[in-house]
Order: C-alpha cells, then sequence, then structure tokens
C-alpha cells in the first residue's frame, strides 16, 4: 500500500524545505508531514523533529532571501 499526500509551497524556499523534510523523513523509514514556523522544526509522521540550519528562520517566519534559499536548496539536497 502506498500513501499519497500534497503539500502547497508559496515560495523557492518551501519547495526546498520541503524537498529536504522528504528527504529526511525518508530517512527515517517516514514521511513529511508540517513545519512549525516558530520553532523552525519539521516534523515528520512517526512525530521525530528536525531543525532546519541556523539563520534560515526569523522568530515566526521564512524570508526566503537568495541567500535563505540557497541554504534552504544546499541543506534539502545534502540528505
Amino acid at each position: 500500500e502506498s500513501s499519497f499526500h500534497t503539500t502547497v509551497v508559496f515560495d523557492e524556499c518551501g519547495l526546498y524545505r520541503v524537498e529536504g523534510g522528504d528527504r529526511v523523513c525518508s530517512a527515517e523509514g517516514s514521511g513529511y508531514l508540517d513545519f512549525d514556523v516558530i520553532t523552525c522544526t519539521l516534523t515528520c509522521t512517526n512525530r521525530k523533529t528536525t531543525k532546519l540550519p541556523s539563520d534560515v528562520c526569523s522568530p515566526g517566519e521564512v524570508d526566503c532571501t537568495p541567500d535563505v534559499a540557497k541554504k534552504l536548496k544546499t541543506w534539502a539536497f545534502s540528505k
């Protein structure tokens, strides 16, 4: 049985966050579930969490500057 989920992303940073989340969670035998912008943490369906790289989140937001997008892209594809 396979599962399918759709995550809506609104910018380049969201795309890399979801891609990295999928990779991190897949390595744990799980799937990407959610992102908490307050704690800058990804949650997998098995409830394990992963912090995003330092300095990509400001309190309560991800300001998707070109520099932040580059950091998230590097992080996402290093997983």
